[in-house]
């Protein structure tokens, strides 16, 4: 769905558009390519969304996954798990879903634990997500009405992927990747593209 090996990525994500799909859809494609994954999220999803997602793969895949609820804890949760870090390859992936809370800024905390993480990046994939934000200023680049969390730090260390709900059109998703532009649309086992 979307290439991560390019670079530590970051997907900001309109509020609304299926944050929770969009990350069980990587995650499927990456046990599916035969890496192994470690999925550290605040909240677990509905039971039913990972079934209805992730339930078509082997025993031999799932068992490639680790899955850590942090809720409120992510750094103290890094920390039991750099061991399994330090044993991780290029194909594996490490993908944290709501890095930071999805009100107000990033805490300096969050943003400092994520530049601590960018650096493993030459030993495996990374991934982080977080809520995109309005603009109120009308003052952002791009002609964007939205901002990713986390400000420039964050921005310089992490590639910015975009995900934006498509207005009159509920489950379709416009993925923008730099000048890259796709359109995906969510069904129960995940989001496929479309174009």
């Amino acid at each position: 769905m979307i290439d991560l090996g390019l670079e530590p990525t970051h997907i900001s994500v309109e509020p609304g558009s299926k944050s929770d799909s969009i990350v069980l859809t990587i995650i499927l494609e990456a046990l599916r390519d035969g890496g192994k994954v470690i999925w550290m999220t605040r909240e677990l999803p509905d039971q039913r969304r990972i079934i209805d997602i992730l339930g078509d793969l082997n025993d031999t895949k799932l068992a490639n996954l680790i899955v850590l609820e942090f809720k409120e804890n992510l750094s103290g949760k890094l920390e039991e798990i750099k061991s399994l870090l330090d044993s991780k390859n290029k194909e594996d992936l490490l993908i944290i879903e709501n890095w930071c809370e999805k009100y107000g800024r990033a805490k300096s905390k969050e943003i400092n634990l994520m530049k601590e993480l960018e650096q493993y990046f030459n030993k495996f994939r990374i991934a982080i997500t977080s809520y995109s934000y309005e603009d109120a200023s009308g003052m952002n680049k791009d002609n964007q009405k939205f901002i990713s969390r986390g400000g420039k730090i964050i921005q310089d260390l992490f590639r910015i992927i975009w995900i934006t709900k498509i207005d009159g059109l509920n489950q379709k998703i416009l993925i923008r990747d730099g000048e890259n532009e796709f359109i995906a649309e969510s069904s129960k086992t995940g989001y496929k593209f479309i174009n």
